[in-house]
């Protein structure tokens, strides 16, 4: 067990030991960003290096600065997690209003949406290869200039589409169709 982890236990912080469980000393991960940014936070507050140990040594000479400053971050933490659920609850709201809605167009535009992003692909798609079988190299290389552009936008739009199909995704796997 970390150094901070039993600190956060014994403290009772219990969203930054959750944390701190999830991370268990692995690299990489949100879990691992949380935990590193929480321990800069209370190293920062303390005035000690950014380092479980740092933490833990201090706990043993002053263990109401740490016990103030683990409070602090623990609250924080929670607050953001506090705010990250309520925005996917919002989102989900969303999406069943639009799916209970009358209007056609709030029930449709998400589908609607992934079907003329695939028709858009295939037809940019299939005017390139028919310019590269022609051989009209003069308009390929013109319209170079808008591939940075169309790029742009239908890397945006896929985002778009793979989100709505990620979390309908999610839905129906879940027996909310």
């Amino acid at each position: 067990m970390s150094p901070l982890l039993a600190i956060a236990l014994d403290i009772g912080a219990n969203v930054l030991a959750k944390v701190l469980r999830q991370h268990g000393g692995a690299p990489g991960g949100i879990a691992a960003d949380v935990a590193e940014t929480a321990v800069r936070s209370i190293a920062n507050q303390l005035g000690v290096e950014p380092s479980e140990q740092a933490i833990a040594e201090r706990y043993a000479q002053d263990p109401q600065a740490v016990r103030q400053a683990v409070t602090a971050v623990d609250a924080d933490l929670g607050a953001v997690a506090q705010a990250a659920s309520e925005a996917v609850r919002s989102y989900h709201g969303v999406l069943l209003a639009d799916a209970k809605s009358d209007r056609l167009l709030n029930r449709i535009w998400r589908p609607l949406n992934g079907i003329l992003f695939a028709l858009a692909c295939f037809a940019l798609v299939g005017s390139f290869c028919r310019l590269m079988y022609i051989g009209d190299t003069a308009t390929i290389a013109n319209a170079s200039v808008a591939y940075g552009f169309l790029g742009t936008v239908l890397g945006t739009w896929a985002g778009v589409v793979g989100v709505y199909v990620w979390r309908r995704s999610d839905e129906k796997c879940r027996g909310h169709a």
